[in-house]
């Protein structure tokens, strides 16, 4: 009778155990459904760069680093993803030259393109939590016209690069790594060659590569509705 008592004890512990594992497994597979639209926060950092295109000149163009904050939307389909963004930034690079800048009495030349980014960008899942991303950019330049800003107030650009979203449960954080590729000429300076008469028009181009998180507030106040104030009674 012990031992029959024993061989049914097993068995509904068994039954429940593995019922509690099909609940949690089940639960955790929901909560992963990514939600059809989100939308937060992003900030992180850039290293750019001012390519002279053709360079007729003796200036050699530096990275530098900065950084980027915005907010996005992003509106999901199955495995495919639109996300138009609003962010700023900072680019330019800076210029090494063998003789002195007029700007600064000095060989170096330290560019501050300070510009208000709306980049339409489309993606695509890979893998799981891992898109590739692609799009346009336009950016206008808040400074353009400045001695350290831009030329052209206008700057078109393509992006290209990946989003990985973060495995956690309420899909707060994706890290974006991307690179923009400049299409536009940000200047109107010419160089003249030594022994020549005859300026030759020069074309400088933004590049740069971003890495940034975003946070997903829309995933945080979903999250909060339901299952916030359920915490804050109890």
């Amino acid at each position: 009778m012990k031992q029959l008592f024993s061989q049914k004890h097993k068995k509904n512990t068994f039954f429940w155990g593995f019922t509690s594992l099909l609940l949690f497994v089940s639960l955790l597979s929901s909560a992963q459904i990514r939600p059809l639209s989100q939308y937060g926060f992003k900030v992180g950092t850039g290293i750019s760069k001012t390519v002279i295109i053709d360079n007729p000149s003796n200036i050699i163009p530096k990275l530098r680093n900065d950084f980027n904050i915005g907010v996005f939307y992003r509106r999901n389909f199955n495995k495919f993803s639109i996300q138009p963004e609003l962010y700023y930034q900072v680019r330019g690079g800076s210029f090494k030259a063998s003789t002195n800048f007029a700007e600064t009495g000095n060989t170096i030349l330290r560019n501050h393109y300070r510009y208000i980014s709306i980049p339409l960008l489309f993606g695509y899942e890979i893998a799981k939590n891992v898109s590739l991303i692609a799009g346009p950019e336009y950016g206008y330049a808040v400074n353009a016209g400045t001695t350290r800003g831009p030329y052209n107030a206008s700057d078109f650009n393509l992006v290209g690069g990946v989003r990985i979203d973060m495995l956690d449960i309420a899909h707060l954080f994706s890290i974006n790594i991307r690179y923009v590729h400049g299409l536009s000429n940000t200047t109107n300076k010419s160089f003249t060659p030594t022994g020549s008469t005859t300026p030759i028009p020069m074309t400088f181009q933004n590049r740069t590569l971003q890495i940034s998180a975003t946070y997903n507030f829309s995933d945080y106040y979903n999250w909060w509705k339901k299952h916030g104030d359920r915490k804050k009674k109890k």
